[in-house]
């Protein structure tokens, strides 16, 4: 049997070697001071809310949390302490460091602000090992938490001289009748933007450019504070006196989960009346069409006299021809009173008996695909399907020719803006068909051929 002496000899070589280890691995524990000097408590969140907690943390390599204790200083009004939450962690190393992570603690400290603003928080002092260090507050600036906040909407002019009145704050902004006013609605403080709708007021074209998709950012990660943009518009006044920018409204979902109906602010405009800003107007506009060019070509046109009864008896005609059957002559008729009066008769009025068989074939061949394909017969199926797309085919393109709008105009002038005695304004013949486009008020926005122009609403017979 070994004697105790001798085991003891025999396994002191071991205890040194772990004794060494140990001493050497507390020695390198030591947080060092580069480390520490580069410390600070950083918050967890990107934006800092009122009226909830946030946290901020720092992590410190080679430290245990019982060795390490915290004391928070006097805070700024407006600012109390919450908790406080030490945790063992594994921190990546630089790669200038050799990579890899290596064992420490993350102290976690919580927050509530009551006011918005920018904060200086003193120092939190912090007790590790026995030894005492002050470790900063990164300065943060503080939102209103978006559950209490209802959402924004401004508007931003593209036209330098209205930014610049409204933004003098100008009661009565000044414009010329005829000018484009492009403007761009923006907002905040919302989650999303569900829908976005408008009222035209009278005497003016109103079109969308284009529409953003509306970035929210996160509330708990990035909440966005400034104004975003959501559509950009293009306003057109068409005639003079005051007007009012067009209604817009937004239905917005805030994030409080509420869903509320925004109306952007109202802006009032002063028009002077003008003539030439035809000449200056942009190539996409839908009315800059070669009005001087038509008005020459219909100077020298042969003037024809039409009898009020002519035009009603040529609009009856149109009517039946819409409401006609196949072999019906109401085409024919039709075609010959135009050519009496001098009207182009190339034009073929659009059944509404043939669009709503259109419409049944459709609806029959659906059904019979559907039924073939209940019972496997895979040819048949195939048929009728392919027989089902080209009715749905010609039955949307058939019910567009059906769904526009036109009407017989009685004749006279079709000027570029909704006014009377235009200096450029062309004249279209008695009897003539007109594609309605849009009406504002007492006008209407016509095609005729190739040319756009602005007709007094009394002056047409809708063709229904």
């Amino acid at each position: 049997m070994e004697k105790p002496a001798k085991r003891f000899r025999k396994n002191i070589a071991g205890l040194l070697i772990i004794f060494f280890i140990s001493s050497w691995t507390a020695l390198s524990a030591k947080v060092s001071w580069a480390h520490l000097w580069n410390m600070k408590f950083n918050p967890t969140q990107d934006t800092i809310f009122t009226e909830e907690d946030n946290s901020f943390f720092v992590e410190i390599e080679n430290v245990t949390p019982d060795s390490v204790q915290i004391s928070v200083n006097s805070l700024p009004p407006n600012v109390s302490f919450v908790s406080q939450k030490k945790e063992t962690v594994l921190i990546p190393r630089e790669e200038s460091k050799g990579g890899g992570y290596v064992h420490g603690t993350r102290i976690i400290l919580w927050m509530r602000f009551t006011k918005t603003g920018w904060y200086k928080i003193k120092p939190i002092d912090l007790t590790i090992d026995g030894s005492f260090y002050s470790i900063p507050v990164e300065t943060i600036e503080v939102f209103q938490n978006p559950r209490f906040i209802h959402p924004e909407i401004n508007i931003v002019f593209q036209n330098q001289n209205i930014e610049s009145a409204k933004r003098n704050r100008e009661k009565l902004l000044k414009i010329n009748s005829g000018d484009h006013i492009v403007f761009t609605v923006t907002a905040r403080y919302m989650e999303s933007v569900q829908n976005i709708f408008w009222n035209i007021p009278e005497n003016s074209i109103f079109t969308k450019i284009k529409e953003y998709e509306f970035n929210s950012g996160n509330k708990e990660k990035n909440f966005i504070t400034q104004f975003q943009n959501v559509a950009t518009f293009d306003w057109q006044p068409l005639s003079a006196g005051e007007h009012k920018l067009p209604e817009i409204f937004i239905t917005a979902t805030s994030y409080n989960g509420s869903v509320e109906d925004i109306q952007c602010p109202v802006y009032k405009f002063n028009a002077e009346k003008t003539q030439h800003f035809i000449h200056n107007a942009q190539e996409d506009n839908p009315f800059v069409y070669a009005f001087n060019d038509a008005e020459k070509a219909n100077s020298s046109a042969k003037k024809i006299k039409v009898k009020p009864q002519e035009i009603l008896d040529l609009y009856e005609l149109h009517v039946k021809e819409r409401h006609a059957f196949i072999f019906s002559n109401a085409a024919a008729e039709r075609k010959e009173a135009e050519e009496f009066l001098g009207l182009p008769s190339d034009y073929h009025e659009p059944s509404l008996f043939i669009f709503n068989v259109l419409c049944f074939l459709t609806l029959a061949f659906i059904a019979l695909t559907v039924l073939f394909f209940i019972i496997k017969k895979k040819t048949l199926t195939a048929v009728f399907a392919s027989v089902f797309i080209l009715c749905a085919v010609f039955s949307g393109i058939y019910g567009i020719r059906v769904k526009t709008v036109r009407g017989v105009f009685t004749g006279g002038q079709m000027s570029p803006i909704p006014e009377n005695n235009m200096l450029t304004s062309v004249t279209i013949q008695p009897g003539s068909v007109v594609f309605i486009v849009r009406n504002a008020g007492d006008w209407l926005y016509v095609k005729h051929n190739d040319t756009y122009g602005w007709i007094p609403a009394d002056s047409v017979c809708i063709i229904k």
